[in-house]
């Protein structure tokens, strides 16, 4: 029986060894949501076009339509930044989070950024698995419509809805970060680690990129179901000196996302996000009659 242990014990960690000395790649058969990597190329002044932007629907069934496009935007026409919480259902401790930049303009659109471990066709994620190169990085950009009717929709999973206080500037800073990091990815793969490159820290990163310092290590870069509230004790979400629980209480979207899922993409932003006022509105006149 000892033999046998010891025989199970190297084995495992001859396997940990393989998995972390093995090198990323970028041409396995991935599951289709995650089969291209987005490109942005430069076109002028503060311009850029960006390739294989996500356009998919989803449905209850998962996804009804699977479309790619490629646009173009103009920092200069950014002036909202948002942030998404997406709770485990199994613990509140874990999340998965992405962010929206909103562009008015001539050219009115919103485009989201969600960082992901990319998984090949028939994989699951595993948290576990993530700590040993299981999988690739992606930074997948999509319409808004994409990635929030894939979660309150597709997966019926809450979803909370912050606007950033940052300036326009400060958008267009954190933006041009993103960016670039999107390109090296595009260029050279990496590893997606549930704890050191996660939907969460990769963005805390990007942020502290272009203001360095910003965001301050912190155990919600690793237990990202506290992120919304360490950000709004940095001051990036809410009112100064009000209670996080208050915002958390009306920031929950998966009603107006879900009451609007049959709106076009190009007018689905404000749509939902019209219909999320007016939700919120109403919850507070409920509770100040009360």
């Amino acid at each position: 029986m000892r033999y046998l242990f010891f025989i199970l014990f190297f084995s495992f960690l001859l396997g940990i060894t393989v998995a972390l000395s093995s090198q990323p790649r970028a041409d396995r058969q991935w599951d289709k949501g995650f089969s291209r990597t987005p490109q942005f190329m430069g076109i002028g002044d503060g311009q850029w076009r960006l390739t294989d932007l996500r356009a998919f629907a989803f449905d209850k069934e998962g996804a009804a339509s699977q479309t790619w496009r490629t646009t173009e935007i103009d920092l200069e026409a950014l002036t909202e930044v948002w942030f998404f919480i997406e709770p485990f259902e199994a613990w509140g401790g874990a999340a998965h989070t992405l962010l929206s930049f909103v562009f008015d303009g001539e050219n009115p659109q919103t485009l989201s950024i969600s960082v992901e471990a990319r998984r090949e066709e028939g994989e699951t994620y595993s948290g576990v698995r993530g700590l040993f190169n299981a999988y690739e990085l992606i930074n997948v950009w999509s319409t808004e419509k994409d990635i929030l009717t894939r979660i309150a929709v597709g997966l019926d999973h809450d979803i909370y809805a912050y606007r950033l206080n940052v300036t326009p500037e400060q958008a267009q800073a954190i933006l041009q970060h993103f960016i670039r990091r999107t390109n090296e990815l595009h260029e050279r793969p990496r590893y997606y680690n549930t704890l050191t490159s996660n939907c969460t820290n990769e963005l805390a990163k990007a942020v502290n990129d272009a203001f360095p310092g910003a965001l301050p290590r912190h155990y919600a870069h690793w237990l990202t179901g506290y992120s919304g509230q360490r950000l709004h004790q940095l001051g990036f979400l809410g009112t100064e000196g009000a209670a996080f629980a208050d915002l958390k209480r009306n920031a929950n979207a998966h009603d107006s996302i879900q009451a609007l899922r049959e709106t076009p993409a190009d007018v689905f932003p404000q749509a939902w996000r019209a219909h999320f006022a007016d939700q919120r509105q109403n919850v507070n006149k409920t509770q100040h009659d009360e």
